[in-house]
């Protein structure tokens, strides 16, 4: 039987954070001083450094679409819980007679909408996004109908936000797992997220999504190479695109 790895307490982590990193200077300025030193950059080398810098700013660019969902926002609802033991799941699937199944109980119905949307809208893209990402979701949910003509109006100009429920982060969630296999390879691309909540009489949910027109370097590649069939491209420093 394998051994459960123990736990590490906040206090076990915060050692060996300190173990590990201690050494590394916090001040950005002071910590690049350090990388010249531990790495120890000739001149030749600070000419690659800013030589790649400028090309990456050069060739590396942004795509972005936007997606309008009519619909009353939500966020991720708390996921349920099921006790799957061999009167209701194959032997197949069972190493210890019985364990906890987590599942969310909008995600299919979600990924087939999002499914359609694409299929039917989004024919711009040919393939999966499998490049680094940022999103942003500006979700509107409806206007208190206890508002009058005045606070309706500052609602609908963005002077008046929301402070209640869904969550911003449910919100992204929820979204952004509706991406998952129909707009992007996986929500692990998303490098910046910004979730906005404002009040509408027309409550709705906007999504603006920008991609990156390549992966930033061959790690990367040889990651999500592995993860799709697609023709790939990634930002080689020395040699532009490949």
């Amino acid at each position: 039987m394998t051994q459960r790895r123990k736990r590490k307490n906040r206090a076990q982590k915060e050692l060996e954070y300190k173990e590990k990193y201690s050494h590394i200077p916090v001040d950005f300025n002071e910590r690049l001083s350090w990388m010249y030193d531990h790495y120890h950059v000739t001149e030749a080398k600070q000419r690659e450094i800013l030589n790649a810098r400028y090309m990456m700013l050069r060739e590396l660019q942004y795509t972005d679409i936007t997606i309008v969902l009519f619909e009353e926002p939500e966020g991720t609802p708390r996921p349920r819980f099921r006790l799957v033991n061999r009167t209701n799941f194959v032997n197949e699937a069972l190493s210890n007679g019985q364990f906890v199944h987590v599942y969310s109980i909008n995600a299919k119905e979600d990924s087939l909408y999002m499914r359609r949307l694409v299929d039917e809208e989004l024919i711009q893209l040919n393939n999966l996004i499998y490049t680094p990402c940022i999103m942003q979701y500006n979700i509107y949910q409806k206007t208190p109908s206890t508002y009058n003509t005045v606070s309706t109006f500052l609602a609908e100009l963005g002077l008046d936000r929301p402070i209640k429920k869904p969550d911003w982060d449910n919100i992204g969630k929820k979204y952004s797992d509706m991406f998952n296999h129909n707009v992007w390879l996986d929500d692990t691309l998303v490098v910046s997220g910004t979730v906005n909540k404002y009040y509408s009489i027309l409550p709705r949910v906007e999504i603006r999504l920008s991609y990156l027109n390549m992966l930033y370097n061959k790690y990367q590649y040889n990651s999500i190479s592995k993860q799709t069939e697609q023709q790939i491209q990634y930002f080689d420093y020395k040699g532009g695109p490949y």
